[in-house]
């Protein structure tokens, strides 16, 4: 849970703060729904009540909803951060993650990252 709760972390926080998660090289929002999408696959829905898993739900979705070819340069180009409406939306789902968890907003943990490189 505690990786889950990272990444919820990192989902929520500012462009800037996001940025200053990973090396400067990497594609920072790809990087973020990556380790999302990491902690989903190792998460027990059972251990959920209906609201937490409907807000991790809500977030998964509007993710999947906003992937493919037509949204790469959202995950693909860190300016995306800052200025596709996207991520504000990602962003508040995310909070509203956290609100349900019962998690306060705090400064995600900088991770060892794997970084892939083309």
């Amino acid at each position: 849970m505690d990786n889950l709760k990272n990444s919820i972390m990192a989902l929520a926080a500012s462009a800037k703060v996001q940025e200053a998660l990973y090396p400067s090289f990497s594609a920072v929002g790809d990087e973020l729904v990556l380790e999302f999408g990491e902690c989903l696959d190792n998460l027990k829905v059972s251990d959920l009540t209906p609201e937490q898993a409907a807000s991790i739900e809500a977030l998964d979705v509007f993710i999947i909803q906003h992937s493919g070819t037509q949204f790469s340069a959202m995950y693909l180009e860190n300016s995306a951060l800052y200025e596709n409406p996207n991520w504000d939306e990602i962003r508040s789902l995310a909070k509203l993650v956290a609100k349900e968890m019962g998690w306060s907003l705090s400064e995600p943990v900088k991770q060892k990252h794997r970084i892939v490189t083309g």
